[in-house]
């Protein structure tokens, strides 16, 4: 680096720097093998090389916990001779160890890479904000240590004082600094070299680390090259919560045991994610008083004294919570007892790259968990999957995440030959997902003539062309005059982004602009020659494929002379659907909600060629849009008319309430994953919303209806815990529930929340009713289930009249006789009745990697005059129907439904309950892993021997058809019924 003379002159330490220069020592046999690592000669010099070409982006350095990333910081420092150094590092404790070993040099200093000759630096530490003067003081260091907490309360022209002091910046572990505090710093640190030095390149706030990565020692590297040792993973499978403790701690201390019997000085940690787990572990541990365990986290008094005598090995155990992770350097650490588990990838891999450090005289390091039915997401799950290894997945999980930080950067250096670029993808742009299409011939695309935009009292700022060379980005800024004033002398400014993505495959051009249709047609002008415009019905093919759609808007184009357009919102847009459908007026716009894939998704499009969500994201998600947007555009074959019949419509309730309300669930803003999150609260306890049911709906008046909330007792009674009242008013509706609460977003009375959301009310025809809306779609409505999936059982003498066969498994019953039927089709069955069923019985399968879930929702038959006797009764089919609707929301939530059950069996099996009938429970876990990968199948069956097919009623028919066309509408899958002959 540049000498800085004055510096050399006054300071001693640097001068001596200067004077007695930095060896790059390798090993050898003539030095004892002592020398720099292998990844931190590289580091050095790929930073060295980076510095001198002085790039303005931060860079970073990626070196796996272990491979001796402190001492290659320290390296840099001296062998790049930096005249004041800013380190910035994440914890109080880190700072005062970093101040420590870079004034000691032990490692450099042992293998002659720093001579005698050669001083350690001076070093100041800021623990607190520092005023103006405080500041100066700081110049006679050549090295200050700091958190980013410390710097935050730092006003800007403090921290301004402060790079003017500093040549570089250097930030260790940098993905703990968060996104907001790092970006204020870099933008101080503009005009300064900053690296940044980490084991893992991605933040820990999700946001992005926004450093080139110069090197990157992969963990793979790191294992071969012996930094790393094997990793052996010792896997507790235990689903019954109170015994999973013990299983861990019993297996954790049989390893401890072993390796101190092999003369190995190992210790153990025993991980816990909270002082009151952590006291309840350590209950455990101290039966084992010959290993002296010793438990410590923030809260417990004489923790320095406690840390030294780990230090010194006093104990063997150690249970902490998150004590030992980070800058705590104990070698002997070997054996792990995880009995909470990390849940992101950054802190995991730091706590285990701790643990598997290289010495000849300790063993292999050893972790022990229980991997039954973890949550984690997929990065990580695989850690906790049969016969893990721990050495290949952690490497793995660590490439995949810096491959797609490589990706992003790739993205990015699409555009980092230009300014423009660079300074556009650093303002994080999240343009609307909306876009006008064009067709395009290849040989008229022209991005370079971005360059030179003019507009009207409009000017370009910033542009870029993609290396692809098929995405432009433009940012201009304008002058517009003000709306309140007649007159060009005052202005608001305002700033446009612009973005031309041509899909050569499809031969389509997308524009999207943030300012006006004239804007986005002069830059579309620029950008190509010769574009077609894709407007007219071809547009309105983007509602392809949507499901119960709901138009939220509609523009009509009409012939009459005197109305030309009209505008259609809300209940109004009922009027205009025949309009639609005989022709008499012209679809201008329309913006919808509907379903896709089972996902509700919202889309608009206009006669004039707009598409558009209702959402804004990232510029490469907007990529993505139009290239599935492009191969609709361009389906001929899609007939924009189809589409009408899958509108739904609406119509207000007046008067009283509609006969055939039969299925109450709770609002669509509700997904099922989430209600195990939720609970009511109802005379002063809590129940979880999957904890509850709705009976019956049942008409009070014909404006008020009543629906019952019930908790199924385990004895199979049902218990009235409070009841939900609807009334129907002149213009509107309104909910009562007296104080029963719901915990939705806080705490709040569940009438209000009601009124905001409303329950989900089927009825027999097959529509919907919302608050005092019946919505229904003519493709859906009064459709009968085809006679062709009704199918008979002989049930022979089986007491229909008993639904559930309980822990008992009684096999007289309608679900144990379902069982004796599907037994032998299945791998694994599972009794999920009861409260918060997903079904009555879950059966799985999984073949040539397909996993296939069928859901069988049994019911009884009802008895009258002493005896249960199928018929045709519209009543026996009013709750089953029910609730096969409701379990189609599990449809795209296969883990999430594994997972439901494997809790289901973990509190059950608790209270001598054993709900898995065929199979494995482990089976479940490995299939809720294997549902993120693999295809994923599911049946739905109503299994009702109340219903006779041969006096099936046209009632039962209609209300089983409500539910076969959701779930086939939504899901593509028929819904099966069993009955009786």
């Amino acid at each position: 680096m540049p000498l800085d003379t004055g510096l050399y002159e006054a300071n001693e330490v640097y001068r001596s720097w200067v004077n007695h220069p930095f060896r790059f020592v390798e090993p050898n046999s003539l030095n004892e093998n002592k020398g720099l690592r292998k990844p931190q000669l590289a580091a050095l010099h790929s930073t060295l090389s980076h510095l001198i070409s002085f790039h303005s982006e931060p860079a970073t350095v990626v070196m796996p916990t272990g491979t001796g990333k402190t001492d290659a910081i320290f390296a840099l420092i001296l062998a790049g001779i930096f005249s004041r150094t800013l380190v910035i590092v994440p914890s109080d404790a880190l700072r005062e160890q970093t101040s420590e070993k870079i004034v000691a040099l032990r490692n450099l200093r042992a293998m002659n890479a720093v001579g005698d000759k050669m001083l350690s630096p001076r070093v100041r530490k800021i623990d607190s904000k520092l005023d103006l003067v405080g500041i100066s003081e700081l110049a006679d260091c050549n090295v200050i240590i700091a958190t980013p907490q410390a710097l935050q309360n730092f006003t800007d022209a403090e921290l301004s004082a402060l790079k003017d002091l500093c040549s570089h910046l250097i930030v260790d572990e940098a993905h703990h600094v968060a996104a907001e505090t790092w970006l204020r710093i870099r933008k101080i640190f503009s005009d300064r070299p900053v690296i940044q030095f980490t084991a893992t390149p991605f933040r820990e706030d999700n946001q992005s680390l926004q450093g080139k990565i110069i090197y990157n020692y992969s963990l793979r590297d790191a294992q071969r090259d012996g930094y790393f040792q094997e990793i052996e993973f010792h896997p507790i499978r235990e689903y019954q919560p109170s015994k999973a403790d013990e299983a861990i701690a019993e297996k954790a201390v049989e390893l401890l045991r072993l390796d101190l019997a092999d003369n190995k000085n190992h210790l153990m940690m025993v991980r816990s994610k909270s002082h009151k787990r952590a006291e309840k572990l350590f209950d455990i541990y101290k039966r084992h008083s010959d290993l002296s365990p010793v438990l410590i986290h923030s809260k417990v008094a004489d923790k320095a004294v406690v840390l030294e005598a780990i230090k010194n090995k006093k104990h063997r155990i150690i249970v902490c919570v998150d004590m030992l992770g980070e800058g705590f350097d104990l070698p002997e650490l070997k054996i792990a007892a995880i009995h909470d588990q990390h849940r992101t990838p950054a802190v995991t891999l730091q706590f285990i790259g701790r643990m598997t450090r290289v010495s000849t005289e300790l063993g292999t390091a050893k972790f022990v968990a229980n991997i039954a039915n973890q949550k984690m997401d997929a990065q990580m799950a695989a850690l906790y999957e049969e016969s893990a290894d721990w050495s290949a997945i952690i490497r793995d999980v660590s490439e995949n995440k810096i491959k797609r930080e490589v990706l992003r950067e790739e993205f990015s250096s699409q555009f980092e030959d230009d300014e423009g670029g660079r300074e556009i993808l650093s303002l994080n742009p999240e343009p609307n997902i909306s876009a006008i299409a064009y067709h395009l011939d290849a040989k008229n695309w022209q991005p370079e003539c971005v360059s030179e935009f003019k507009g009207k009292r409009e000017e370009l700022q910033f542009s870029s062309v993609s290396a692809k060379k098929d995405l432009v980005i433009m940012v201009t800024r304008a002058e517009v005059v003000v709306p309140w004033a007649n007159t060009a002398e005052i202005a608001n400014t305002e700033w446009y982004l612009y973005l031309a993505y041509f899909d050569k495959t499809q031969k389509m051009l997308f524009i999207n602009s943030s300012g006006d249709e004239g804007q986005a047609a002069k830059f579309r002008e620029l950008v190509s020659g010769n574009a077609v415009k894709i407007a007219g019905e071809k547009t309105f093919r983007t509602l392809h494929e949507l499901k119960f759609i709901k138009l939220q808007n509609v523009g009509l184009t009409r012939a009459q002379k005197d109305v030309r357009f009209t505008m259609h919102v809300g209940r109004d847009i009922n009027a205009i659907i025949g309009d639609l459908e005989n022709g008499t007026a012209v679809k201008s716009n329309i913006f919808s909600t509907g379903y896709f894939n089972g996902e509700k998704v919202t889309a608009g499009c206009s006669h004039k060629g707009k598409i558009w969500e209702m959402n804004s994201d990232s510029i490469d998600h907007w990529i993505r849009w139009c290239n599935g947007a492009a191969v609709k555009l361009n389906n001929s074959t899609i007939d924009t008319k189809d589409i009408i019949n899958n509108v739904m419509r609406s119509e207000q309730i007046r008067d009283e309430w509609p006969a055939g309300l039969f299925f109450a669930d709770w609002p669509d803003s509700l997904f099922i994953e989430n209600e195990s999150k939720i609970n009511l609260l109802i005379s002063g306890k809590s129940y979880n919303l999957l904890d509850i049911r709705f009976g019956q709906l049942s008409k009070v008046s014909k404006t008020v209806m009543d629906i019952q909330i019930l908790e199924p007792e385990t004895e199979g009674e049902t218990k009235i815990l409070s009841s939900i009242k609807i009334s129907l008013l002149q213009d509107g509706f309104q909910y009562s529930c007296g104080d029963v609460k719901i915990t939705v977003a806080g705490e709040q009375n569940l009438a209000e929340y009601l009124n905001e959301n409303p329950l989900r009310i089927l009825k027999q025809d097959g529509s919907l009713i919302f608050g005092n809306y019946r919505y229904y779609s003519p493709a859906a409505l009064n459709i009968k289930i085809p006679k062709s999936l009704i199918s008979v059982w002989d049930w022979g003498g089986v007491s229909i009249h008993r639904e559930s066969m309980g822990k008992d498994k009684n096999i007289d019953t309608v679900q144990g006789f379902t069982f004796g039927k599907i037994v032998d089709k299945y791998e694994i069955v599972f009794n999920d009745d009861g409260s918060g069923e997903v079904a009555d019985l879950v059966a799985i399968n999984e073949n040539n990697g397909v996993i296939e879930i069928d859901l069988y929702h049994c019911k009884y038959c009802g008895v009258t005059n002493g005896e249960a006797k199928p018929g045709g009764r519209v009543t026996d089919t009013y709750e089953v129907s029910g609730q096969s609707s409701r379990s189609v929301k599990w449809l795209n939530s296969g883990e999430a439904l594994l997972s439901r059950l494997l809790d289901r069996y973990a509190n059950s099996i608790e209270k001598g309950f054993n709900r898995l009938l065929k199979g494995d429970i482990s089976r479940i876990d490995i299939l809720r892993y294997k549902c993120r990968d693999q295809e994923l199948k599911m049946g739905f069956y109503i299994v009702q021997p109340a219903i006779s097919e041969k006096v099936v009623s046209d009632e039962q028919l209609s209300v089983l058809g409500t539910s076969y066309t959701y779930i086939k509408s939504v899901s593509g899958i028929d819904l099966q019924v069993i009955a009786s002959p």
